[in-house]
């Protein structure tokens, strides 16, 4: 054997060490978080249920051993890991594989919107992604992807045996099959991006580590203080892994940010990246209104807090002196029926439109036909509004409130005008000052669509994921 031979053979030998300790590393993240499932699966029910429930230690080391036989062994030959050696080398770089992964589900909403946009800008930069999550109740996901040529795969439900067993342990099986599946997803995988509501997707990180995943970035869609009442030891859990796993935590601004460093989030692995919207869907411009006129768009889940009230009432002021006032209102939700009857109780049935819920690809189109987007939220959980970037995108002015990350989007005097939460007397003043003073509106005209090209185009913003991305799989090169 030759003296490089030699040499080699011990490098290779110290690569194989790391990457055993790595594995057992994961191999522990996982068997930690699968037994701290069980426990909250078994253990109340064990005791609402007078012992009926009876999970002993053999049963559970029965149920691991079958769960980590599959798992493991189906993950231990990454099919990916030449492809990540290829990362440290410019050229014949690889396509990046990106999956996109929501373990929540509230539905269709912002957050789906986001991920969507993101996707078709990635593909577009030639990075190659992917979307998981649970379809039900938001089969548009699906219906977008698929026009946009990117997979969207389906999560496991819960079936008839997660039914009839008591719904903790129930919970715990099928995020065991949850991660089964990302596991085998991920095996040909670069990057996993987690897209979080609040702390969650712990199935997520699990998968991750069983999966050797080099890339592991984090999008918080909600702020720390919002969620900070609803933690639970589950969450708890799930955040200490996600200090110790993420590669980078983003936030959509910085006061969100700042909050995940004082939660613990190293800051050097913190950053800020706002969501976006994309500029091939939202493309154009609004036309100018005629004089005397003004058509607001309000596209908003009809949720309490979201302001559409006080909207109204801001209309009822206005439209004896301004008859050329109109609204727009997109949206469904539980106070949809309440909103209805305030329209009739005031008389404004014909000046205001209320929509219901349209597809997001229907949104430009109406869109164009207004001239402010209008959004006065106070809602709880309210965080980063989309809606107000494609109003921005097709330079559509907008009026919204001091909240949350609004004052992030909106540059009061600049692009739009931001009043006080619940003030209906300020909102029809400031509708009243984009009536009356035409050249002040086609400033924030101008304004807002150089903003929105500068912040918030999905190009832009899949252009800093990218460099995250890139560090992140380059630093896993290295270890």
């Amino acid at each position: 054997m030759t003296a490089i031979q030699s040499g080699a053979g011990e490098e290779s030998a110290q690569i194989m060490a790391t990457r055993t300790g790595k594995l057992r590393q994961s191999r522990s993240i996982f068997r930690l978080a699968f037994l701290f499932l069980v426990a909250v699966a078994t253990s109340v029910n064990a005791l609402e249920m007078g012992g009926l429930i009876e999970f002993g230690t053999s049963e559970l080391s029965l149920l691991w051993d079958s769960l980590d036989d599959h798992l493991w062994l189906s993950a231990m030959p990454p099919a990916s890991a030449d492809r990540r050696r290829q990362f440290g080398t410019r050229s014949a770089r690889p396509p990046i594989r990106v999956v996109h992964y929501m373990g929540t589900n509230f539905g269709m909403t912002g957050v789906e919107t986001f991920i969507l946009q993101l996707a078709a800008a990635q593909k577009r930069a030639g990075l190659v992604p992917s979307i998981v999550m649970d379809l039900e109740n938001r089969a548009e996901v699906q219906t977008i992807g698929e026009d946009l040529g990117i997979a969207v795969r389906n999560l496991p439900v819960r079936g008839e045996i997660e039914s009839r067993l008591p719904r903790k342990l129930g919970t715990a099986i099928l995020r065991t099959r949850r991660v089964q599946a990302l596991t085998q997803i991920l095996r040909d995988t670069d990057v996993l991006h987690i897209q979080a509501v609040g702390i969650s997707c712990l199935d997520g990180f699990v998968a991750a580590a069983l999966s050797r995943t080099k890339a592991l970035i984090v999008t918080h869609h909600s702020t720390m203080s919002w969620f900070a009442s609803r933690r639970d030891l589950l969450s708890d859990v799930t955040f200490w892994i996600e200090k110790r796993m993420a590669s980078r935590v983003a936030m959509p601004y910085a006061s969100a940010a700042k909050e995940l460093i004082e939660e613990g989030i190293p800051a050097q692995r913190t950053i800020v990246v706002p969501f976006c919207v994309d500029e091939t869907l939202f493309s154009g411009v609004a036309p100018l209104p005629a004089s005397g006129e003004l058509t607001l768009v309000m596209a908003a889940r009809m949720y309490p807090g979201k302001g559409q009230p006080e909207l109204l009432t801001a209309l009822s002021k206005l439209h004896p002196r301004y008859p050329g006032v109109r609204a727009l209102l997109v949206g469904d939700g539980p106070t949809r029926g309440e909103v209805e009857a305030e329209i009739d109780r005031r008389g404004l049935r014909n000046v205001v439109t209320s929509l219901g819920r349209l597809t997001h690809r229907d949104m430009p189109a109406l869109m164009r036909e207004a001239h402010v987007v209008v959004l006065p939220s106070y809602m709880s959980g309210e965080m980063f509004p989309i809606c107000l970037i494609e109003g921005m995108a097709l330079g559509l002015p907008a009026i919204a409130t001091r909240y949350s990350g609004i004052p992030e989007i909106v540059e009061h005097g600049e692009t739009g005008i931001l009043v006080e939460p619940r003030d209906a007397d300020a909102l029809a003043n400031a509708i009243e000052r984009f009536l009356t003073h035409p050249a002040f509106y086609s400033a924030m005209r101008q304004k807002a669509l150089a903003r929105f090209r500068s912040h918030f185009a999905s190009g832009a913003v899949a252009n800093a994921y990218l460099e995250y991305y890139q560090q992140a799989l380059n630093a896993g090169t290295e270890a």
